[in-house]
């Protein structure tokens, strides 16, 4: 157990309490109805001071015993928050300036029991109401430390989520992808997921996805050791994968000539000579090597959703859905992201979660460019021979 006595206990038996007390003074007053005046004014001012001293003591709060970390066996550490006290440790080293609290209130909650509660929520997709308690909370104030530890992991993004531009980086990630099943030259695997939502109060049919529930529609770019390079997390569940393209930096990037090598898409993008895809009807031993190199390669995104999703149950809840805005819930994707990253760079293993809902694979809506095409075939020739 991680708190002494319940919060709901200590009120019913402060309430209890007061009640008896209050009997108490009751029978007093009926005690000395008869006394003398003098005696009766005497009493009388008994009573009021008595009364006047519960009523300070009523005032006076009683909080739960909070969560603290070093009171809790790393194997629990690990079952509730999916990572370990030395991690969590390191992520309160960058953060804490933004979770101390500046109020001059006694018993303020401390930036290491917010951060508590934050992961716990994003590790379980717990109620918030089942989150404070655990955490020795109250629910409006885990509502305002969530919001604290979101708004501080996001200043992270740029230090955690970076796509590499310089030679070295790039080249470490190429190796990388090749030597999973030899496909040369693979800056990093492009894909969607989605995450579920509460149905919006605007634009309601804008989130619905094509497996009919409501949902943002999230684009990562990842690396071979499953880091995120990238990740784009404000666009509606009804948007396809292409359009969402189309529209981010990434593509932006690399149409400008950024980069010389290219990514690897699924069959829901057209063949771009920076993108390349598996052939829709592979005809030849080199095609169709080809497409099976292209398969295991793009598993690296598959595995890295999988792991996300596994960790963060709050992006994959079998028994419910994110309940905030899709504002906030793209804000609660990226921080997701940018903690997944963090894990991965301190070789912190999780299990897959068995209950994952089921990927959503897109169709191609666009064409396939005349340039990608030539890039596809050159790629099969050189690499791929028969």
């Amino acid at each position: 157990m991680f708190w002494e006595v319940p919060y709901l206990i200590l009120r019913r038996l402060r309430a209890q309490r007061e009640r008896l007390e209050e009997e108490e003074e009751e029978k007093e007053d009926d005690n000395h109805y008869e006394s003398p005046p003098r005696q009766k004014r005497a009493v009388k001012n008994n009573i009021n001071t008595r009364r006047q001293f519960l009523r300070r003591r009523r005032r006076r709060r009683i909080f739960p015993a909070r969560i603290n970390l070093s009171e809790i066996d790393e194997r629990d550490i690990q079952e509730r928050y999916r990572l370990s006290s030395d991690f969590i440790m390191s992520l309160y080293e960058l953060i804490k300036k933004d979770l101390i609290s500046t109020t001059k209130r006694s018993n303020a909650v401390p930036g290491m029991v917010k951060l508590l509660c934050a992961l716990h929520y994003f590790t379980s997709g717990s109620l918030q109401s089942t989150v404070a308690e655990a955490g020795g909370i109250t629910q409006s104030t885990f509502s305002r430390a969530l919001s604290e530890v979101i708004s501080a992991v996001l200043k992270l993004q740029d230090q955690f989520i970076t796509f590499p531009k310089n030679t070295g980086g790039q080249k470490l990630n190429m190796a990388g992808f090749r030597c999973i099943d030899g496909f040369p030259n693979v800056l990093g695997v492009l894909g969607c997921t989605h995450i579920a939502i509460s149905p919006p109060s605007e634009m309601e049919q804008m989130y619905r996805n094509n497996k009919h529930y409501h949902s943002i529609n999230v684009q990562l770019v990842c690396a071979p050791d499953m880091r995120i390079l990238d990740v784009v997390s404000q666009f509606p569940g009804s948007t396809h994968n292409a359009n969402l393209l189309k529209q981010s930096k990434i593509h932006e990037r690399f149409e400008n000539g950024e980069f010389n090598d290219w990514l690897l898409g699924d069959e829901g993008y057209g063949v771009k000579p920076w993108l390349l895809t598996p052939f829709d009807k592979p005809v030849t031993k080199a095609e169709i090597q080809y497409n099976i190199s292209h398969s295991s390669t793009y598993s690296v995104l598959e595995r890295t959703v999988e792991v996300l999703k596994s960790r963060f149950r709050c992006l994959d809840n079998p028994n419910g859905v994110l309940l905030y805005n899709p504002e906030k819930v793209c804000k609660i994707i990226l921080v997701c992201c940018i903690i997944h990253n963090i894990a991965i760079m301190k070789c912190l293993d999780v299990d897959i979660a068995l209950d994952l809902r089921p990927p959503i694979k897109d169709e191609s809506i666009e064409d396939d460019t005349e340039e990608g095409t030539v890039q596809r075939d050159k790629v099969v020739a050189e690499f791929f021979p028969v």
